[in-house]
Formats: structure tokens, sequence, C-alpha cells
């Protein structure tokens, strides 16, 4: 709802084009109810405008999420040699070479964002398996995604969780290749 509203009002402010040589101190020629008019105009824009940016917030450099979506941030692990070929949660077979990752929160089939907190490689997994079973840990990820955002060598990592619905237009514009690419590797 408060999207059609912000959209409707967009077509309304375009309904009053103000140009940028436009200033209301200088023009001596507008009548009081013009200049009123274009005053109201450029306070509704800006009104818009910090709406607008308000929107959305900052999580890592160049990724914005929607302000109603949580994240989650904690310790990454990874999962692969003696699970690969077995059934997952969601019923499909294990692979470690394919972008998947265990929630025990997120529902099966949700694509998330994990972002490396410690060197900003991100990839894009999908949810089909149930855990870590270990305490502190918020997602196990396949060998193959642990492998893209490097942490591997460690077996574990501070990440950021991101559902994917919850990313600003300009995130997934950043990362679309990126994020295309991933999710035709998760299946």
């Amino acid at each position: 709802m408060k999207r059609v509203g912000i959209l409707l009002l967009t077509v309304v402010i375009s309904a009053f084009p103000l140009r940028a040589s436009e200033d209301l101190s200088l023009d001596i020629s507008l009548t009081g109810k013009k200049r009123k008019q274009i005053e109201e105009v450029k306070e509704f824009r800006k009104m818009l405008s910090e709406l607008l940016k308000e929107e959305y917030r900052e999580v890592a450099p160049g990724i914005k999420i929607k302000m109603g979506c949580a994240i989650q941030r904690g310790v990454a692990s990874w999962y692969g040699g003696r699970f690969h070929g077995r059934r997952t949660a969601n019923g499909e077979i294990y692979d470690l070479f394919k972008f998947t990752a265990a929630s025990r929160t997120l529902p099966l089939g949700t694509y998330v964002l994990v972002r490396n907190e410690e060197n900003g490689k991100v990839i894009t997994v999908r949810i089909n398996d149930r855990g870590p079973y270990v305490d502190g840990r918020i997602i196990d990820l396949s060998q193959a995604a642990a492998y893209k955002i490097g942490m591997m060598m460690d077996g574990v990592a501070l990440v950021q969780v991101i559902p994917l619905r919850c990313l600003a237009p300009e995130s997934i514009a950043r990362f679309y290749d990126e994020i295309i690419l991933d999710i035709a590797n998760s299946y």
C-alpha cells in the first residue's frame, strides 16, 4: 500500500515540472498562487525524497535492505564430504558442488545473500536443509559455497545472511549477474 501511494505521489509531482532555473526569490513575474504552488511542490518533493531514503538501510558497503527486514549475523560453517549424496530436509540429494545451505530458522527454498565479513565476498545460496547443529552457528554452507566466499581453510567465518527479498533494488542491480549465476548453480 505504501509503494502504491508513493508511486501515485511521484506521478502527481511529475505533473508539476520544476526547472532548475526557477528561483522563486528572484522571479517577480510569478503570481502569489503560482509561487505558492511551486513552493508546495518543492516541499513535497523534499518530503518524498526523505521518505524514499528512509525505506532502506545500509548493512554493508553497497548492500541496502528494506527497513522492516531482519538479517542474521553470526558464524557460518560448511559441510561436505560425508553428507554428499544424502537426502536433505527438503527431500533433494545433497550435492557439495551446488550453492546451497542449511539453516535452522529460514524457510526451505529461501534464497539468501551470504556476505563474509572478513573479506567482503558474497554468494547467493538456496536453503535446502536444516542445521547447523553446533551452538553459536547460524548457517551451514555447501563446500562449493564456502570455497567461493573464502572460508574453506578456516572452516568458519563471521557472515551476514540476508534474504534476497529484503535487498533494495540498487543492491540487487549491483549483484545481479552474480545472483543469477549462483541461483543457476544451486540446482
